[in-house]
């Protein structure tokens, strides 16, 4: 038996078949905004994020 960190849960077997079968597919303009918008917050997060303390100590951690 696999050890649980291993096991792929039922959501995530069904989001990768989802995912896998709607590569030929356009996405329907709703959700293709939603994905920019999500997108270009993460990156402000994570531009936002390297000027705190705990952003600045992970920089300094990935550089040695």
């Amino acid at each position: 038996m696999p050890h649980a960190s291993t096991e792929t849960s039922g959501t995530m077997k069904n989001l990768s078949r989802y995912i896998s079968s709607a590569v030929d597919e356009d996405l329907p303009p709703e959700v293709a905004e939603k994905g920019k918008h999500h997108l270009l917050d993460t990156l402000a997060a994570m531009v936002s994020g390297s000027r705190l303390v705990p952003g600045e100590a992970v920089i300094r951690y990935a550089a040695l």
